[in-house]
C-alpha cells in the first residue's frame, strides 16, 4: 500500500480539466513536468480514467462528454474512484471522522502510526492537502478553515449522474457511501428517491 505515490501533489481542477478538454493527447502534450506527470497518471489511474498500461478507458470519454455539462458530477466520480482505490483517499474516508476539524500534523500522526516513515506520510498528507486546496473536492470534503485547520465536512447533495454511476459502482454496498461521502441514510435514500431511471 503506497501512501506517497503522488509525491507531493494534488490532482489539481486545472490539470483535470485540461486532460478531459483533449484526452487523446494531453498526456503527450502538456505542460506539466516529468514528477507532476508521473503523479498526474497515478491519479488518472486510480480514477479510473486510464488503465495500466495508459490507455484512455471508456470513463475518460464519458466524463470528457460530462465535464462541460456537470463538473461537480465528474469530481465527484473522481472522489468515489479515488476512494476506492487510492490508499492515501481510502484512508482519509475510513480514518478521519465526518465532521471534524484536521491538521496536517494530526493526519501525519495518523500515517505514522500505521508504520510509515515521516517522511512519506508527510508527502502524502501534502498531496492530500495540495487536491483539497486545488480541486472542488477540498470544497466538499476538506475546507480550509483557519490557517492550519481543516473541515471534513460530508456530501449533502450528490449529483444525479454520480449517484447512478455509483449506485452501478457500489451495488450492494451501499454503507460504502457513508464513508466516502459522508452521506448517511437518510441523505442517500433522499437522493435515491430523486433519481428518475
Amino acid at each position: 500500500m503506497s501512501f506517497s505515490r503522488y509525491l507531493t501533489f494534488g490532482l489539481r481542477d486545472v490539470w483535470l480539466e485540461s486532460f478531459l478538454y483533449r484526452p487523446d493527447v494531453w498526456l503527450e502534450e502538456n505542460t506539466l513536468g516529468p514528477e507532476q506527470i508521473k503523479a498526474f497518471k497515478k491519479y488518472m489511474k486510480d480514477a479510473e480514467l486510464i488503465d495500466r498500461r495508459g490507455n484512455l478507458t471508456p470513463l475518460a470519454w464519458k466524463m470528457s462528454e460530462l465535464y462541460a455539462e456537470d463538473k461537480d458530477a465528474v469530481w465527484q466520480i473522481v472522489w468515489l474512484n479515488l476512494s476506492l482505490n487510492s490508499p492515501l483517499f481510502n484512508f482519509y474516508c475510513s480514518e478521519v471522522p465526518w465532521k471534524s476539524t484536521w491538521t496536517k500534523d494530526k493526519l501525519v500522526s495518523l500515517i505514522k502510526g500505521k508504520g510509515y516513515a515521516e517522511r512519506t506520510a508527510r508527502n502524502a498528507v501534502n498531496a492530500l492537502v495540495n487536491t483539497f486546496e486545488n480541486s472542488p473536492l477540498g470544497e466538499w470534503f476538506g475546507k480550509k478553515v483557519e490557517k492550519s485547520k481543516y473541515s471534513k465536512e460530508a456530501l449533502s447533495n450528490l449529483s444525479l449522474y454520480a449517484l447512478k454511476y455509483a449506485l452501478n459502482k457500489l451495488g450492494e454496498r451501499a454503507e460504502a457511501f457513508e464513508r466516502i461521502f459522508g452521506m448517511d441514510n437518510q441523505d442517500f435514500h433522499y437522493n435515491l428517491m430523486k433519481l428518475k431511471i
